[in-house]
């Protein structure tokens, strides 16, 4: 807790960001930053990717003895060297599909934002 009530003494608390007035930035930005407001307030999102697995039970009587395995489907993601699972159902795996692609389209598009950012700040134009 020290080091970082130490860090925000010296460069400010949160609350006093510098704040982006929206009419002066450039176009680009603006586009940029409106569809990332949109995926993130109206659509669901996950990092993580499905990771489809085939078993076999057991059971001698089962189909998956013929060789038509069980499968399921899990949404993986890797949380501080940890690999965390979650067995996704069939009726969800679609709704799953898109929360991952919604999440990799704000990862690019963070991307992008950044790549300006660093721009402006070459340029020192903050």
């Amino acid at each position: 807790m020290g080091m970082e009530l130490e860090f925000w003494y010296d460069y400010g608390m949160p609350d006093d960001r510098h704040r982006l007035v929206r009419a002066s930035l450039p176009e680009e930005e603006r586009e940029l930053r409106s569809r990332l407001a949109q995926l993130v307030t109206s659509y669901g999102f996950v990092r993580g990717a499905l990771s489809v697995r085939e078993k076999v039970c057991g059971r001698a009587s089962c189909r998956c003895a013929r060789g038509e395995k069980h499968v399921g489907v899990y949404l993986t993601a890797r949380e501080s060297s940890r690999l965390e699972q979650l067995y996704i159902p069939s009726d969800l795996v679609d709704t799953a599909r898109e929360w991952i692609a919604t999440q990799g389209e704000i990862r690019e598009l963070l991307e992008e934002l950044s790549k300006l950012q660093w721009a402006k700040l070459r340029r020192r134009e903050v």
